[in-house]
């Protein structure tokens, strides 16, 4: 079913109210003046689409949803099926603004296959017109970055990033663009979170600064242009979107990213149980001098588009929106591993339940995006087809299961002079469907390819590690009720996280040669294996980077120790043992 999403008749969406009062009060204003002037008429509507954190996404991505209580396998995204959602949309509107939110690489086998060159490439295909900095564009350090922005046939945009110690980047971004859409000009600031340098292995000399104070200058400057629309292309999540809408004058739009958001009203996405939006689309916020921004965002890996239909008044204001996200799902399904025929009235019933919301849509691939990936999926697919062993379940992220209890267990497999392994919960990446699990969902579950490092801490430096690191996720994730916890193996550790900072730490208990637990000597040397973003102090982990003690880079990669370990068990299942324990 297509969606008109860019409908000429949304402008008496939504905000009705204040475009008829204001024309009332110019029309007032003229009579009394005894003016025979019309009243000046709304711009023209301004028509966006944008995807973010599509991390190396090029093909689609089964995904387990529960459809009529059934747990139910959709093929997700890939690129050509949002060229065929994008062409549609052009075909609606004379004009759209296509926007990038950030973190296009690392996340696929494409990524190390290819160094993040084809992602580029498939980006310019779509048609992107502006893109900013996702702190996972730094994952390979500034090398890459000049070669990836000249390919790109987009601006990078990097208004709080000062590169002025990279020489090589800093002729090549640009703190906002200007963009003339339908005879109106957008101005597109691009903004970064702050605290990429914690969470990218390498930063180079490139500076972070502030975003909200950066945002008020640049919108000053394009305000001083004559520029009346604003849109902020924000990589900083999205409570930070909404913190900054609070914040900062004269932002109308924020297309944001980082945080991988599901933004919609429950209507669209009704009847398919496993999403959960973190807010609606748009989420609209009142900025400081009462006027309305609109906060939006496409949730993750390129398994939705957004797209909003913005209508100004003359001044520059939004006056009315009709907005929504699109999820493009292939036409194949498998419901508790067996594939449904097509002729049955079970994929009938799949049919009619995801598109029941109007967000889901069974959307064809275009051919051409299809025919220009294959000869790059045909190099990844060994990846996809090469077998390493069996879930029994859903293997769904969370404390205490998904994959990164399973992955610490690896890491102290693969080497068994630690006591103890520690895993921060943002290096997993990825659920696994219940199935055969492959080497690609190996890899896709720990994309960064860090090795394993063995660091020497004093039971009172470990205590001090994980406070600094729980501290940094009430920072990362303020709203979230508790926050990502981090894994371990060897180890259990008691945490209250609503206690003040340093306190949350409750108890941590390590394991004996006997396999007791028992609690950690202040005084006491344990021996550690952390990957190597851990080791260098990533996430906030201060104690850990300065560690004075014995360390050693094993050389190891995650993905192979994560890989062998999944191998050995051959088929698997959540650990059982309880290794977190949650106080409220």
């Amino acid at each position: 079913m297509k969606r008109a999403l860019f409908d000429p008749r949304a402008a008496r969406a939504n905000l009705r109210p204040r475009l008829p009062a204001l024309l009332a009060l110019l029309v007032l204003s003229l009579l009394l003046a005894g003016t025979p002037s019309r009243v000046p008429a709304a711009s023209a509507p301004l028509a966006l689409v944008h995807i973010n954190d599509t991390h190396s996404h090029l093909e689609p991505l089964p995904v387990d949803l529960e459809i009529d209580g059934i747990r139910t396998t959709v093929e997700l995204g890939g690129f050509a099926r949002i060229k065929t959602i994008l062409d549609e949309f052009r075909a609606e509107a004379k004009e759209l603004l296509l926007l990038h939110g950030g973190d296009a690489v690392q996340g696929t086998a494409y990524f190390p296959r290819f160094g993040g060159a084809v992602e580029f490439d498939f980006l310019n295909l779509l048609g992107v017109d502006a893109m900013t900095f996702g702190n996972h564009e730094f994952d390979l350090g500034p090398a890459p970055i000049p070669g990836w922005i000249n390919r790109s046939r987009f601006p990078w945009l990097a208004a709080n990033i000062d590169f002025s110690g990279e020489p090589a980047i800093a002729p090549l971004t640009r703190p906002f663009l200007i963009k003339e859409i339908d005879g109106e000009k957008v101005g597109i600031i691009g903004l970064t979170t702050e605290d990429t340098p914690l969470l990218a292995r390498d930063v180079g000399r490139a500076v972070f600064h502030d975003p909200v104070a950066a945002a008020r200058r640049q919108v000053e400057t394009l305000t001083t242009r004559g520029i009346n629309r604003i849109v902020v292309l924000s990589h900083l999540g999205y409570r930070r979107d909404l913190d900054l809408a609070a914040k900062v004058s004269g932002i109308d739009i924020i297309v944001g990213g980082h945080s991988h958001s599901l933004l919609s009203d429950a209507g669209p996405i009704r009847g398919i149980g496993g999403l959960t939006p973190e807010g609606p689309y748009p989420t609209v916020a009142t900025a400081p001098d009462g006027k309305t921004v609109l906060v939006l965002q496409a949730w993750q890996w390129g398994h939705a588009v957004g797209s909003i239909r913005v209508d100004f008044t003359a001044a520059g204001e939004v006056a009315g929106y009709r907005g929504a996200i699109t999820i493009p799902c292939g036409g194949s399904f498998k419901q508790n591993g067996a594939p449904v025929p097509p002729e049955s009235d079970a994929y009938r019933r799949i049919v009619r339940t995801l598109s029941a919301g109007g967000a889901a849509r069974i959307t064809p691939e275009d051919r051409q995006t299809r025919d220009r990936l294959a000869p790059y999926a045909r190099q990844v697919a060994g990846y996809r087809e090469a077998p390493v062993a069996v879930a029994t379940q859903p293997i769904v992220r969370g404390p205490n299961r998904g994959p990164g209890p399973l992955a610490a267990d690896s890491m102290l497999a693969s080497c068994p002079e630690a006591r103890l392994s520690l895993l921060n919960s943002g290096a997993v990446r990825r659920d696994f469907n219940a199935g055969t699990v492959s080497v690609a969902d190996v890899m896709e579950a720990l994309p960064f390819g860090n090795t394993l490092v063995l660091v020497d801490l004093t039971g009172r430096e470990l205590r001090r590690t994980l406070e600094e690191y729980l501290a940094f996720l009430a920072r990362r994730y303020p709203r979230q009720t508790p926050p990502p916890m981090p894994y371990v193996a060897g180890a259990r550790l008691a945490i209250r996280p609503a206690a003040p900072e340093g306190s949350r730490v409750q108890d941590i208990l390590i394991r004996d040669p006997s396999g007791a637990y028992r609690p950690a000597d202040p005084q006491a040397v344990y021996r550690v294996v952390v990957n190597a973003f851990m080791a260098g102090g990533g996430d906030g982990m201060t104690t850990l980077g300065k560690a004075a003690g014995f360390r050693a880079d094993t050389g190891i990669v995650d993905q192979d120790a994560f890989r062998d370990h999944l191998r050995k068990l051959g088929s698997f299942g959540d650990p059982a043992e309880r290794r977190i324990t949650i106080i409220p």
